[in-house]
């Protein structure tokens, strides 16, 4: 739908008056993801339940709900859907039923799903086995029986694009690199143009530590890519960070400050962002921009965080607030923020500081005494 507002309209005054009102199955959809990109659940089950109650036979209205339920990562709810619809030879069915046998653990069943899709001859049969390829590819457990489904396929679709792209990428996740690469030249080879395709040497390059050859793989991605915003925006990110390898530090700069655009970019960026600030001595700036990644961003078990915004407190004399990051970090990692503290701040002693084991006197060793003595670090 172009436009929202109306639609939304319309529902929260029938919500507020206690009627229901009517929608065609396009606008409940419309509603449906309206929500779901506002993490509405509350607001979305009500739409949900407003769709049975006015499409209670409508086949379409329930695919495109299976659909939905797959891409919120609801598989159980969306396999046991399907089987409500118990609808057979629907293409756009199939498809969500394999992904969720898969994401399920249920390969056994995807397998024997294809097998008899192949013993009917399903016109779509190829399409199918390319969307199980891919979405094996995606579930860490899975990659060695993703390789063997795929060198399957092949013996069946040998000229298929998409399965050997796939095979590549399973090379790629599995550590084959050299024959990762060698595919992958094969593939560019077949299709010159393809930015998916020069995308993936550029990774591949990049995980050789071959940076110069990643940035120009990439380069020449961001020529092919089209209107693919998604895949443009990942080819951005990764040619940044090959800049940022590559030491080529004002250049990835002027990339990552690009890209910067809402939330869940800058989550991405910032971190890289503050990193080129801090290899060219900006230290004030990656201040800044690792202040509000700590302040904002859901920091899980990566400890660097923490240290690179220390180091820049520390370049920075913010005395007090080094010794509040590092109090906070200590209660957060407890037993990897010393070591990567220590790497960070590029202290070398045998013997390090023995925290939190009651004694007041502690030996804080190097630059870290030698400039914040007088901030107590050892009170805490």
């Amino acid at each position: 739908m172009d436009d929202i507002s109306l639609l939304l309209e319309r529902f929260l005054s029938m919500k507020k008056n206690g009627l229901v009102s009517y929608f065609d199955v396009d606008e409940i959809m419309a509603l449906i993801d309206y929500f779901i990109e506002k993490d509405d659940t509350i607001n979305m089950n009500i739409v949900i339940e407003l769709g049975y109650e006015l499409h209670p036979d409508d086949t379409g209205f329930k695919i495109a709900l299976c659909k939905t339920l797959a891409s919120m990562e609801d598989f159980d709810s969306a396999i046991k859907l399907i089987e409500e619809i118990n609808i057979k030879c629907n293409k756009d069915i199939d498809m969500i039923r394999l992904e969720c046998y898969c994401e399920l653990g249920r390969y056994d069943e995807a397998v024997r799903f294809i097998d008899d899709l192949t013993a009917k001859s399903c016109p779509y049969l190829e399409d199918a086995i390319a969307h199980m390829a891919c979405v094996l590819n995606d579930i860490e457990k899975y990659l060695e029986n993703a390789y063997l489904f795929i060198q399957h396929a092949l013996t069946m679709f040998p000229d298929n694009f998409m399965l050997k792209s796939e095979l590549c990428f399973n090379l790629e996740l599995r550590g084959y690199t050299k024959e990762a690469m060698a595919l992958c030249r094969k593939l560019i080879d077949e299709d010159p143009y393809s930015a998916e395709t020069w995308y993936m040497q550029g990774r591949l390059y990049s995980t050789c530590a071959d940076f110069e050859k990643a940035i120009d793989s990439l380069n020449f991605a961001m020529t092919c890519v089209g209107d693919n915003q998604e895949l443009e925006y990942d080819i951005k990110l990764m040619r940044a960070f090959c800049l940022y390898k590559n030491e080529s530090y004002d250049e990835a700069i002027r990339c990552y400050k690009e890209m910067s655009s809402d939330d869940l970019v800058n989550s991405q960026v910032d971190p890289f962002l503050a990193k080129c600030y801090m290899s060219v001595n900006e230290y004030e700036k990656a201040y800044h921009i690792l202040k509000r990644v700590i302040g904002c961003r859901v920091i899980n078990d990566d400890v660097s965080f923490y240290g690179n915004f220390i180091y820049c407190c520390i370049e920075t004399e913010r005395e007090e607030e080094a010794v509040e990051a590092l109090r906070v970090a200590l209660k957060r990692f407890p037993h990897s923020i010393l070591d990567y503290l220590f790497s960070t701040l590029n202290i070398i002693k045998k013997q390090k500081a023995d925290w939190y084991t009651g004694k007041e006197d502690v030996i804080y060793p190097g630059e870290l005494v030698r400039k914040y003595l007088s901030s107590n670090i050892h009170d805490n």
